[in-house]
Formats: C-alpha cells, structure tokens, sequence
C-alpha cells in the first residue's frame, strides 16, 4: 500500500467548494460582529474598522488554514490488487 501525494494540494484545498464556504461563513461571522459599530462610524473610524476586520480575517485564516510544510495525500481507496 504506497500513499500517494498530491503536488498541488494546497491550491486544491484552497479551491475547494467546501474550503470557500468555510472562508465565507467566517467572513460573514466577522462583519456581522463589527455591524453596529461600522453603521456608527465615520469616514476614519470605517477606515480603521475595515483594517481591524481584515486582520482579524487573516488571524482566524491562518487557523483553518494547513501549515505550508504540510504534505497533503489522496485518500487510499479499499482496493486490493
């Protein structure tokens, strides 16, 4: 049984239906947490919301993100030859 690696993992990862829905969701979750104080704010204070909330983005990316040494392998199948 040799496992098979796939060279380009982390871009099929990042292309993933189910890995766009997840940075969707936590995109949302993160606007709709700053909401209020955004439709309060000024011109100044949107801009520095905006920044806050990009990088709370990156932070919690980083997260449901694999390392970039990580090595990503196809599932083996229950095939005997």
């Amino acid at each position: 049984m040799n496992p098979r690696f796939v060279a380009d993992g982390d871009q099929r990862l990042r292309r993933s239906a189910e890995f766009q829905a997840r940075l969707r969701e936590l995109r949302e979750s993160i606007q709709t947490r700053h909401a209020a104080a955004f439709s309060q704010a000024g011109f100044f204070q949107r801009l520095l919301l905006r920044w806050r909330i990009a990088a709370e983005f990156r932070r919690e990316r980083r997260k449901i993100e694999p390392s970039p040494g990580s090595l990503y392998s196809i599932p083996i199948t229950a095939r005997r030859v």
